[in-house]
């Protein structure tokens, strides 16, 4: 009885004509997710790389200038030192030896994983506008070539300046695939089996981020290991040759032609009947444009009425997760022993936690899930504080404590794409991603405090989590609803 309370819709269930015409989920929707998902390997690797690309290492004055020497490896800086020397074991040469990171340019290394992370903000505002303005697949494949084209040079760079600039424009791309991807995902399959397809949409990341240990161990150089994340994106140029353009999109535009075409493929294609297809989108069409401003949605809609509450609210709830989710993983990676095996471990322990995320959504409300997971993730970031400093006893708090923030990654995405209308979707899920950067900007800085505040990083990385918990709160529910398509719509259900 409780749990069925819970669990309740608080909106009323909006027909979805578009799902009664395509069906819920059938061989049309698999291959849109099987397909469009496989993109999220190289989200991973763009911003992931850096936990080899940065590793802790031992480094010594080799040279002060005046035909004095030291091999001591005593980590020490020098204000008189004109060449370090780096211990390559287990690493050859990383962009730390590469271009001497350490002492007063030790915040560099941090920078880097920043900039890209702000190239992500930037491409998250550029393509949730330009999807929206201009169609999904379009500004989708103009992202794929980037993040194409960048990935190859980034293994070539001359310098750290060169490197970094890379970086942060293969975030731009790295948004424009992550962004679209999912809206095109969550736009194809229906109500009943968003929860399914929204957590397996980010198995691939998970995927990838168990690779990035296996690519790291077999190319211990930087460029090397840069340019054998980047050549598996080759593959996704074929997106030329099947991506199709999301017909809710169509619909909501006005353009009925395009969608009634591929609605009527996807309808074939899962066995179900086509007569009524091009009556009914003109009528969904219709309505859309009826409770549509005849100004066309813009960021400032997401900002009005009833939709400052969730828009405000999703961010800040997104902000501290990029913090806890990239900072926490980058910490644990930097202070264990074995980062190979730690990375490996952290990247494994998330599949089960994207599979329990599917069942949870299915049984329980979304706020419930978001929240105490939340809370289960930040109490065990702060039990490391004061647990015993074993390599054990950090990897299982460490895993645990990332699992949760992964399985609350994959909820807030389905959540949050459910909270906006078809209309401006792409900005809202835009301005939440533009949040996570700001989180994951930080988060860098944040797990360096380790070497100087030895516990501040368990602190801000253990109570972030449990503020979004209580954040959550301010949230609607909107489990078992079907997505909103007009602001009108959301106004009428607040």
């Amino acid at each position: 009885m409780v749990q069925r309370i819970i669990t309740q819709p608080a909106q009323i269930k909006k027909e979805d004509g578009l799902a009664d015409l395509i069906g819920q989920f059938g061989k049309w929707q698999f291959i849109v997710l099987a397909t469009v998902s496989i993109v999220k390997l190289s989200s991973a690797w763009s911003q992931m790389a850096i936990l080899f690309l940065t590793p802790n290492l031992t480094f010594w004055c080799s040279n002060f200038g005046d035909n004095t020497t030291s091999t001591g490896q005593n980590m020490t800086c020098y204000d008189d030192c004109i060449e370090y020397s780096y211990d390559t074991s287990p690493f050859g040469n990383t962009i730390i030896s590469e271009w001497d990171l350490v002492c007063d340019r030790a915040w560099l290394a941090s920078f880097t994983q920043m900039v890209l992370q702000f190239g992500i903000l930037i491409g998250s505002i550029l393509f949730g506008f330009l999807s929206d303005r201009y169609g999904r697949k379009n500004t989708f494949l103009v992202s794929v070539v980037a993040l194409v084209a960048f990935g190859f040079g980034i293994p070539f760079s001359p310098n750290y300046i060169t490197f970094t600039v890379l970086r942060f424009l293969m975030g731009i791309a790295t948004a424009g695939t992550m962004v679209i991807s999912f809206v095109i995902v969550m736009e194809t399959v229906g109500s009943n089996y968003r929860e399914i397809c929204g957590c397996l949409f980010q198995m691939p990341f998970i995927i990838g981020f168990i690779l990035i240990p296996v690519f790291a161990y077999f190319y211990r150089n930087w460029n090397d290991y840069s340019l054998a994340l980047a050549i598996p994106s080759v593959i996704y140029l074929g997106y030329f040759f099947v991506l199709t353009e999301s017909p809710r999109w169509l619909v909501s535009v006005g353009k009925v032609d395009e969608a009634t075409k591929l609605v009527t493929r996807a309808a074939k294609l899962n066995g179900l009947p086509t007569s009524k297809v091009e009556e009914t989108l003109k009528k969904m069409s219709e309505k859309i444009q009826e409770e549509s401003t005849a100004v066309k949605p813009n960021y400032s809609d997401l900002f009005k009425g009833s939709m400052l509450i969730k828009t405000v609210t999703s961010c800040i709830i997104w902000m501290i997760t990029g913090l806890t989710y990239y900072g926490f993983n980058q910490y644990i990676s930097q202070t264990s022993p074995d980062p190979f095996l730690t990375v490996g471990a952290m990247g494994v322990i998330q599949v089960p936690s994207i599979l329990v995320s599917i069942w949870l959504l299915r049984h329980f409300a979304r706020k419930l899930v978001v929240i105490g997971f939340f809370i289960l993730g930040g109490l065990c970031v702060l039990a490391l504080g004061v647990m015993p400093d074993t390599f054990w006893v950090t990897l299982s708090l460490g895993c645990i404590g990332i699992s949760c923030v992964s399985l609350v990654t994959t909820c807030i995405y389905i959540y949050t794409s459910e909270l906006f209308p078809t209309v401006v979707r792409n900005m809202g899920m835009g301005a939440c991603s533009t949040s996570m950067r700001v989180g994951s900007m930080i988060a860098p800085f944040v797990s360096n405090l380790s070497t100087t505040v030895p516990w501040m990083p368990n602190v801000i990385f253990g109570l972030a989590p449990i503020v979004a918990a209580l954040i959550c709160l301010l949230l609607p529910e909107t489990k078992g609803t079907a997505l909103p398509d007009s602001l009108k719509e959301v106004k009428d259900t607040a």
